[in-house]
């Protein structure tokens, strides 16, 4: 098959992102906690070694795309001269820096920006990175963010995200409220992807991380959650509102309700 059958395949979908940033500014507290910290602190070691770099793990500069509350922007501080970490949320940077702040880490440039929409000559990237890292982010959803990706390099790339996410309450929760739910809501970004830079000549390598988490959460704060999700997908009425606390609250036992999540996340990398 050729590359543009993966390119209409991809089909990325259409953002508000005035939407995209408020989602991810109110979603701080949910990724800056020492459980997910010390998860990832396990995963950052499995990561490196499929990355094949060697004992002598240094970069001179590395570029974390969609950087999140910079976990993998403050593991690469120790290991890199300079870290450059965009993401779209000011939230999301403003407890990056402070995460840095508390390691006494300078050395670490932040950006905000929709990636989509950034001009590579404005901060003279192209060609810069010798390691350009995108873990789980949704901001490379399209061809054209993954050529930016490329362009910005020059030498080593990681790409990851889910192929597979079962999530039983946000399914149900989907039919009540649009109507319908989707079984594959992440696309189909990494099969294209790694067909894409097949076609391109780089032979990307990949592997698949399984994971099952099970969290026990108040009514309050799945509320918070699936209220901010459904917020992406439609204007919620009154009534919808209402719908989803019932829907929660009917699930509970003493205001707590389990939230149990599978998932598959495939791992990229290629080198030029």
């Amino acid at each position: 098959m050729d590359i543009k059958y993966f390119l209409d395949l991809w089909n990325s979908s259409k953002k508000s992102y005035d939407i995209e940033e408020k989602f991810w500014d109110k979603r701080v507290e949910e990724f800056n906690n020492k459980e997910l910290e010390e998860e990832e602190s396990k995963k950052i070691s499995c990561i490196l070694e499929f990355l094949e770099i060697g004992k002598n793990r240094r970069f001179e500069n590395v570029l974390d795309i969609g950087c999140g509350t910079g976990f993998y922007s403050k593991k690469f501080s120790e290991i890199s001269k300079c870290v450059t970490a965009t993401d779209i949320s000011e939230n999301m940077l403003e407890c990056a820096k402070r995460n840095l702040e508390s390691e006494c880490r300078n050395n670490v440039k932040f950006v905000k920006s929709i990636w989509s929409e950034l001009k590579m000559e404005d901060f003279e990237w192209k060609g810069k990175f010798d390691l350009v890292f995108a873990s789980m982010t949704p901001a490379i959803d399209s061809y054209e963010d993954l050529i930016k990706m490329i362009d910005c390099g020059k030498n080593l790339y990681f790409l990851s995200g889910f192929v597979e996410k079962k999530d039983s309450l946000k399914n149900e929760l989907s039919e009540v409220i649009l109507g319908y739910h989707n079984d594959n809501p992440h696309g189909n970004k990494i099969y294209s992807a790694f067909n894409i830079l097949w076609n391109m000549g780089y032979y990307p390598k990949i592997s698949y991380v399984d994971s099952n988490r099970s969290k026990l959460r108040s009514v309050d704060e799945l509320y918070k959650k699936y209220l901010s999700y459904f917020e992406r997908k439609k204007p919620l009425a009154e009534e919808d509102k209402v719908s989803i606390r019932k829907y929660i609250e009917s699930k509970a036992i003493s205001g707590i309700v389990e939230d149990k999540v599978t998932s598959k996340t495939a791992w990229l990398c290629w080198r030029k």
